[in-house]
Order: structure tokens, then C-alpha cells, then sequence
């Protein structure tokens, strides 16, 4: 999707559908939409003719969220829907309104062209998880390590141009001191610690001060860099 218009319905779907876009929640009803995990682009002339279309019709999906409805209904990146829950989607704007009158739980048809082959795919919408509803900014100096971490906001996403998908704390700064030894880079995302996910700072923080209070002497980190993920060790001190 471009921005402008489109844009500006962007954030709206990443809370429920988790299509990339943009309106503030507050201006929203406060039921909750069935989220989908899709990330999604509309369908404009040019992209139409580069896959020998008739029309300009139908949003093609871009990613899926790992885990998520669509890529538990198998939901592919590159399929193009063509209807969602009954609706013939022609614009990326028809498929906001459909998706808006949904709930979590709702079963949906979804019909999607993956190149030459139409299939049919049924799909049961889920919550917006809650590392997904980070609206707010959380930082925190993490002295003992040497790291300042920060929750994943809407703003911090487009300043630090972290993939769509990307969930977890980022790294925002490290402290000279630590840098000689640190592993950890300022724009890492760690995503679990032991084997569980996290989203806000304070979650590692708990998570490094358990260890420390059992004397184990490291935690393991599940981290997303740019080129991919990779496991990290933490030292507790």
C-alpha cells in the first residue's frame, strides 16, 4: 500500500487484521475486530497489468504473521483476495470495511488467486495479541547490562524502518562501556528471552532479575536482525 490516503487507513488494519495501516485507534469503534495477521497491499493499474489482469481488483498479501489466522488458513505471501467473508474485494478500502464489522472468533470464507489457481480458504479470526497492542512508548535504562530498550511503537517502527512483523523490545542504544563485549547491536529486536516472547522492556527485566535470584548466570535471547534471527546469550550479573 502507498501512503496518503491509503495510509491513513493503514494503522487500523494492523490492529485488527493486521494490515499495515494507519488511522489512530481512537478513532474507532472500541469492539474489537478479528485480527488476521495479513499485511496487505491494493491492487492499482500498473500492478494489474504486470500480472496480465482484466481489472484492477483484489489486494495482494504481502506477509503473514507467523501463527496468526491467515497463516493457519493457509494464507500465502502473493495470493491476491479476491473475497473476504462473502464480499467481492475490488479495493484495498472494500476489504477495510468488511474487516471492520468482523469479531474474534468469527469463521470467514476467503477466496484468494495464487497465480493461476483460485482456491477457497476458510479462516477463523483471532484477538490482536497483546504484543500487538503496544501503543504506548516504554523505555528503560538497563544499567546492569548496559542497554537502553524500548517497546515497539507505531513511531518507533517507522524510525528504525523495522519489518511489519517485527515483534519484540528493541535495542536502542548500548552503553560504551559494554560495547567491547556486548553481542547485542542498537537495532536488534530480541523477541523471546528463554523461550518467551516479549514486548515491553520490564518483561526482560523480570526475566533478568528471576535469573539473577535462582543464581543462574545467563539468559537466552531470540533476536532479529536484518539479515534473520539468531540465538544470543545474556550474562547475569
Amino acid at each position: 500500500m502507498g501512503f496518503g490516503l491509503e495510509r491513513t487507513c493503514r494503522w487500523l488494519l494492523v490492529i485488527c487484521v493486521a494490515v499495515d495501516i494507519a488511522i489512530p485507534w481512537t478513532n474507532v469503534s472500541a469492539a474489537e475486530f478479528g485480527f488476521s495477521g495479513m499485511h496487505v497491499q491494493g491492487v492499482n493499474d500498473t500492478i494489474a497489468k504486470a500480472l496480465s489482469l482484466p481489472k484492477a481488483e483484489g489486494v495482494l498479501v504481502m506477509d503473514v504473521a507467523l501463527g496468526g489466522a491467515a497463516d493457519i488458513a493457509n494464507i500465502k505471501r502473493g495470493d491476491r483476495i479476491t473475497h473476504f467473508n462473502g464480499t467481492k474485494i475490488d479495493t484495498f478500502k472494500r476489504l477495510l470495511g468488511v474487516v471492520t464489522k468482523t469479531r474474534p472468533g468469527q469463521k470467514v470464507d476467503v477466496k484468494v488467486q495464487r497465480k493461476r489457481r483460485i482456491l477457497d480458504l476458510k479462516m477463523k479470526l483471532g484477538s490482536k495479541p497483546a504484543s500487538w497492542k503496544v501503543t504506548q512508548g516504554a523505555v528503560i535504562n538497563f544499567t546492569a547490562v548496559g542497554l537502553t530498550l524500548a517497546s515497539i511503537t507505531p513511531k518507533i517502527r517507522e524510525r528504525f524502518n523495522l519489518r511489519w512483523g517485527s515483534v519484540g523490545v528493541l535495542v536502542t542504544l548500548i552503553d560504551s562501556a559494554f560495547a567491547d563485549r556486548m553481542l547485542l547491536r542498537r537495532g536488534d529486536v530480541i523477541v523471546q528471552v528463554n523461550q518467551s516472547d516479549v514486548w515491553l522492556p520490564d518483561q526482560i527485566k523480570r526475566h533478568y532479575d528471576a535469573a539473577k535470584e535462582a543464581g543462574r548466570t545467563h539468559l537466552l535471547m531470540l533476536i532479529e536482525r536484518t539479515n534473520g534471527f539468531r540465538y544470543m546469550m545474556l550474562p547475569v550479573k
